[in-house]
C-alpha cells in the first residue's frame, strides 16, 4: 500500500480497498491557475525600464505561490526581493526561481 498523508486519508483508503471499487490514491496532478493582482512594494524607473522591489519579512508560502505566479505570466518584469533578514530557505527559494535579492537593503548598483 502506498503511504498515504494522514492517518484521515488512510482511513478512507482502508475502506475503499475494503469496498473493492478500483481506485488509485494521488495519480494525476492537475494545473490550476490562480487570478489575483499584485501590487508591488516598490517600482524604481531607470534607463533601463522599471525593477520591481518586493521587501519581505515574513515570506508565507502563499506569497512565494503568488511571486512564482506574477513571474511565470510575466517573465519580462524585473522583480527583486529584499528580505528583512537572512534566512537560508527564502535564499534558496529566491535563487531557484530567479529571482535577484539581497538583505535588509536595496543595493546601489540597483538604483542606476
Amino acid at each position: 500500500m502506498r503511504k498515504t498523508r494522514n492517518k484521515f486519508e488512510q482511513k478512507l483508503h482502508l475502506q475503499l480497498k475494503k469496498s473493492l471499487v478500483e481506485f488509485k490514491y494521488e495519480p494525476e496532478k492537475i494545473p490550476y491557475i490562480l487570478s489575483g493582482h499584485y501590487i508591488p512594494d516598490f517600482v524604481l524607473y531607470g534607463k533601463l525600464g522599471k525593477v520591481y522591489i518586493e521587501a519581505k519579512g515574513h515570506f508565507r508560502p502563499e506569497a512565494k505561490r503568488k511571486m512564482v505566479a506574477v513571474k511565470k505570466m510575466h517573465p519580462a518584469m524585473d522583480i527583486r526581493i529584499v528580505f528583512y533578514s537572512f534566512k537560508a530557505k527564502d535564499i534558496r527559494w529566491a535563487e531557484k526561481n530567479g529571482f535577484p535579492y539581497s538583505i535588509a537593503t536595496i543595493p546601489t548598483d540597483w538604483l542606476t
